[in-house]
Parts: C-alpha cells; sequence; structure tokens
C-alpha cells in the first residue's frame, strides 16, 4: 500500500520501492569473489539501488538524490532525474566516506532552486550478500574483546571485536565457546535498550528495534514482548526483565539452532 500526503505535502516512499544491496568490490571497483575480510585494505563497499518511482505523479524533472549516513559522516550521489534516471558508475557507487552499516535514503526534489522535498524514502536499510541483523567490525578495543556500538538515532547496532584477539576470524565465525559467552550477553543488552532504554513499542513495525523483536518472538514464541510506557512504573520493569531473561535462557539453551550458518554476521531467521 502506498502511503500518501503527511502534512507537509511530502510523499513517504515505502522501502519496497527503494531497496539497497550492498555487495564487495575490489578497489578498483572490480567485483570481488570469495568471502575475505570486508576491511581488507583491497576491498571496498559498493551500493545498488532499485527504486521504482512508477506509482507518484512527480514531475519528470524533478531530481532525484541518494544519501547514506552514519553519525556525523554521510556520503551523497546524484540520480539524475525522475524522468530520466542517471546511475552513477560502479565506481562512484563505492562507500568511500562511510560504512557498510550505513543507512540510507532517497529524496526527490522540485525542479529549480527552490529545495522543496516532494518525496522521501528513509532510514532504508541495505541488504548484505549475507542477511544480518548484527553486522560485525574489527576494531582496536584495547583490553575489551568485543563491544557493542549502538550508533546514533537509528543507526544500525554494530559488534565490535578486538582485531587483535588471536586467530579472530576463526574465533568470531566459528567458536563455540565465543559464541556461547557472548551472544546470549549480545541479545541480552540490546532487548534492554529496546525496552528499557528507548522504551520502543515491540508493536511499531517501523521502530529501530523491530526486528530485534521478531527474533525474540522466533525464540520465545509463547510471550509477546512487554510495553515498557515512557512514565515506568516498577511492574513494568519488573516484567520486561523476566521476559528479556526467558529470551536469552531460551536463546542459550538453544543457541547452535539459533546461530546455525553462522556467517559475516548474525543472521535473522
Amino acid at each position: 500500500m502506498i502511503r500518501r500526503f503527511n502534512h507537509t505535502g511530502r510523499i513517504s516512499i515505502p522501502s519496497g520501492r527503494a531497496t539497497v544491496t550492498l555487495r564487495r568490490v575490489e578497489g578498483n571497483g572490480a567485483v570481488r569473489r570469495g568471502d575475505a575480510a570486508a576491511d581488507a585494505p583491497d576491498t571496498a563497499w559498493c551500493f545498488d539501488l532499485k527504486l521504482d518511482l512508477g506509482a507518484y505523479r512527480f514531475p519528470a524533472d524533478s531530481r532525484v538524490r541518494v544519501e547514506a549516513w552514519r553519525g556525523n559522516t554521510f556520503q551523497r550521489w546524484d540520480w539524475g532525474r525522475v524522468g530520466a534516471a542517471a546511475v552513477p558508475a560502479e565506481r562512484d557507487r563505492i562507500l568511500r566516506d562511510v560504512p557498510a552499516t550505513s543507512q540510507f535514503r532517497v529524496s526527490v526534489i522540485a525542479a529549480g532552486n527552490s529545495g522543496r522535498l516532494l518525496g522521501l524514502a528513509d532510514k532504508l536499510r541495505p541488504r548484505l550478500p549475507v542477511e544480518s541483523l548484527l553486522p560485525l567490525m574489527p576494531d582496536d578495543l584495547g583490553g575489551e574483546v568485543w563491544r557493542l556500538d549502538y550508533g546514533r538515532g537509528d543507526d544500525i547496532v554494530v559488534l565490535k571485536v578486538n582485531r587483535d584477539l588471536p586467530d579472530f576470524d576463526r574465533t568470531v565465525r566459528a567458536d563455540p565457546a565465543f559464541r556461547g559467552l557472548v551472544m546470549p550477553q549480545v541479545l541480552r543488552s540490546v532487548l534492554e535498550r529496546a525496552l528499557l532504554v528507548d522504551r520502543e513499542d515491540p508493536e511499531d513495525p517501523e521502530g529501530r528495534w523491530s526486528s530485534w523483536f521478531d527474533l525474540a518472538r522466533s525464540i520465545l514464541p509463547d510471550r509477546d514482548p512487554p510495553s515498557v510506557s515512557r512514565d515506568t512504573q516498577d511492574d513494568e520493569i519488573e516484567q520486561a526483565d523476566r521476559w528479556i531473561e526467558e529470551v536469552v535462557a531460551a536463546f542459550s539453551a538453544d543457541k547452535v539452532k539459533a546461530l546455525g550458518g553462522y556467517c559475516e554476521a548474525w543472521k535473522t531467521r
């Protein structure tokens, strides 16, 4: 269903009509083969955009702009006009100033100098070669083994792992001890952030944490996530704490199944 005008007259374009996909390429823009680490010096990420504006009556000369951002970093591309798309070459669609964990937006802007925003597809989360809920990123963490990076606003949460960890790649991707010790705590931390800090409504399909609530429902299908209101009562917090502990306990008991096929990131199920 197409969402119609808001009070500003701007059309909200659903994510189904603006799909971003990421893929690895060589530093010179050639498609990379194999599963080498994403942070290897000769690799980069390139994005593809599938955009369908045919259901909207935007003027043909309206400009189309694409942006990627995470935190305070961003990168921008001109995408031509509604009536005459001008897709940048592959080498120009490489993410040079932003990480692969960025979100995207597509803006449709009126022709001329008014800068009026006619349509917007916002908070687009790109699809990775392996669908992932928790992207993995090696980093310099000092004495810490791992750390969650929540970013800002609606940024995708990232699992940072100390790049100095011995045999980093094998440990993170294949070691059952690492997964058994770290991943339950990761799940607990994210659900606590979603319910007790951000107080997100678990029934909001467009919320920042909706995919995590879906994961929790798949782990504990007989218990729906509770809501924690802004004017929190003690019993709401206790109920949320109990639910989180039950989800983590069920996950830990079934972690092999829940993490089956562990590859570059924690896959969605």
